[in-house]
Formats: C-alpha cells, structure tokens, sequence
C-alpha cells in the first residue's frame, strides 16, 4: 500500500496533480473576487441571485472535482493493469529466451580447454599441449 501511495506522490501524473489542485485554489480565488466586488455594485434582489449562482457554481465545482477524482482514479487502476500485463508479458518473454550469461559462456569455455587438455594428454602418450584459453587445437 505504501508502494502505491508513493507511486502517487512521484508518478507520471503528479504534474497533473499539481495543475489540478492550482487550478481548484485559483478558482476558489476567482469566485470569492467576484462576489466580494459584485456585491458592492448588485442590489439586494441581485444579491440573492448572485448568491444562488455562486452556490450553483459551487455544486458544479465539487461534481467535477469528484469526477476528477473518480477519472484519475479509473486511469490508474488502468495503467497499473496495463503495466502488470505489461510485467507479466516481459517476464515470460525472458524465460522463453533462456540467454546464456557471460559467466556462463567463460565457465564452459574453462571446462571445454580442460577436457581438451585431458584428451590432448591421453593421446599424446602422456603430454598434455597447453592452448590458449578460447581456441582449439588440431
């Protein structure tokens, strides 16, 4: 669950976070400018609809700051899918590779120069040839 959280505070959409939540602070700035200076030139009758409008238009603000929640939540649950899915294709596609590692090469290579050195040695009537480590010996 950590994982997640701190996936969320440094992930690809923390940009996008940061707008958002600049973007709700301007806004909230914006309205309160609007009906502070409104009211100074409005009459009471268009007090109470000014009133009525801004309550409006913070219904509206809180829809869609769950709507934004709501789709940046669906959007991860997604790209965390698609990165799983992902994962478990790369995961699989390197078992099938079944790669032989440096080590393993150099490894087999030592083992390959000894046998031919007993061989060498066993045909030789005793004297085992030195070769260099990688080549082969007629």
């Amino acid at each position: 669950m950590a994982a997640r959280r701190n996936r969320r505070t440094s992930g690809p959409l923390r940009p996008l976070r940061q707008a958002l939540l600049r973007l709700e602070k301007d806004g909230a700035k914006v309205i309160a400018r609007v009906r502070k200076e409104a009211g100074a030139f409005l009459a009471t009758r268009q007090q109470r609809a000014l009133g009525q409008l801004v309550t409006r238009a913070q219904r509206l603000g809180t829809d869609v700051e769950r709507r934004i929640r709501r789709g940046r939540r669906d959007f991860e649950a997604r790209a965390e899918r698609i990165l799983a899915d992902v994962e478990r294709r790369a995961s699989r596609a390197v078992e099938r590779l079944s790669l032989a590692t440096r080590s393993d090469v150099e490894r087999l290579e030592r083992r390959l120069d000894a046998r031919l050195a007993e061989i060498e040695a066993k045909l030789g009537g005793g004297e085992a040839k030195k070769s260099a480590p990688g080549t082969f010996l007629p």
